[in-house]
């Protein structure tokens, strides 16, 4: 045999034993390809509803009656380790209910104390242990927060936002609306600002910037009872949420957000906003005009249009993302059916949940949730 033949043998050889080799390698990877085709196919799908909301789960747990006297219009949640606790290590600061704008808003410091030797989640005890007097003496002061730098910012129906000295009351410092929220009586001018008596109802501060020392900026988030005089239409309501950033004694409007109320729910107002420890989540509490009929809603705002620069939100908004919202608790379910006018986080409850408190009026008490879902 020639040099020739044995290298074409060796070709044909070679040959014969590389093809079941490749067929087997071909078909290795076929398989491969397959099991992690089906392997991916059995994983869980994740929705963007899902991406978006947070677990979240409220149980009521009990209600809890205040005197006639007591009547709040908001109140807020001393977060323990930020501010002075006191012993039992639950404090409350309640804004009373103001009559109108010849009577002053009385500023509470509220004891809460668990029923049961702190077995039952439900406040065996809420008693005022302090009035502060503030310095500008505010009328009808609808909304609190309690901020990192154990101050408290406090917002009435006239458009003013204050900060103020927990110890003395004083007025620290004030932050300004867009211009765009002030309201315009000039009937020769398009109509704009906050309707009257429905202005800034809702504060709240983000966990996140409540860091040792209260030195960090953090989070403001304010809006009011129902939409712009600007922005007012024959559809569902339209509200716009502000988004500040508080640095020292300056603040900063980072961005604001169009809050929709269901096209169902006509005359429809938001009366709390809870901002929850992951950027951007919140509560959001709404009721009826009449007072009567209630919801707690979870709220996300990762992909909202920045409405700053809109003039009016009437119409068809196409290119708007609205906050993206979903229906948490409709409060009528439970056979509530009182007005409600705030809500806070609260306390760790006896059994380490985290609580959530709804005010109401008429008559005046509280509610009391079990919030599920949520860490910290």
């Amino acid at each position: 045999m020639t040099h020739l033949e044995n290298s074409d043998k060796f070709r044909v050889e070679h040959g014969r034993l590389s093809i079941p080799v490749a067929i087997r390698t071909v078909m290795a990877v076929i398989t491969l390809s397959v099991a992690i085709l089906l392997t991916s196919c059995s994983l869980p799908q994740v929705s963007a509803a899902n991406r978006m909301f947070l677990d979240l789960s409220l149980e009521f747990v009990g209600e809890y009656e205040l005197p006639e006297s007591q009547r709040l219009s908001d109140l807020t949640y001393e977060i323990t380790g930020y501010g002075e606790p006191t012993d039992s290590g639950i404090r409350f600061y309640g804004l009373g209910e103001s009559e109108g704008e010849s009577d002053p808003t009385e500023l509470y410091t509220l004891g809460w104390e668990f029923a049961g030797g702190n077995k039952s989640p439900v406040p065996g005890k809420i008693t005022i242990e302090e009035s502060i007097k503030l310095s500008d003496r505010p009328r009808e002061a609808r909304s609190i927060a309690f901020s990192p730098r154990k101050s408290l910012f406090i917002a009435t129906d006239n458009s003013h936002i204050g900060e103020y000295d927990l110890e003395t009351g004083d007025l620290k410092n004030t932050v300004p609306l867009p211009p765009s929220y002030v309201l315009n009586e000039d009937d020769t001018k398009p109509p704009q600002g906050l309707q009257p008596e429905l202005g800034i109802k809702s504060l709240a501060i983000a966990p996140d910037g409540f860091s040792a020392g209260g030195m960090d900026p953090f989070r403001l988030f304010v809006a009011p009872y129902a939409p712009l005089k600007q922005d007012i239409d024959s559809g569902a309501g339209k509200v716009r949420i502000l988004h500040y950033v508080i640095a020292d004694r300056a603040s900063f409007l980072v961005s604001e957000n169009l809050y929709n109320f269901d096209e169902d729910a006509q005359g429809r107002e938001l009366v709390g906003l809870v901002a929850l420890n992951r950027g951007g989540s919140f509560l959001s509490l709404e009721r009826s005009a009449s007072g009567i009929g209630a919801g707690i809603y979870q709220v996300f705002s990762g992909d909202a249009t920045d409405t700053s620069r809109i003039a009016s939100l009437r119409g068809k908004l196409t290119k708007v993302q609205p906050l993206r919202k979903q229906l948490l608790l409709n409060l009528p379910e439970l056979g509530v059916n009182a007005q409600v006018t705030g809500m806070t986080l609260g306390p760790r409850l006896p059994d380490g949940g985290q609580s959530l408190v709804v005010i109401k009026d008429n008559p005046p008490g509280l509610l009391i949730f079990r919030l599920t879902g949520i860490k910290g």
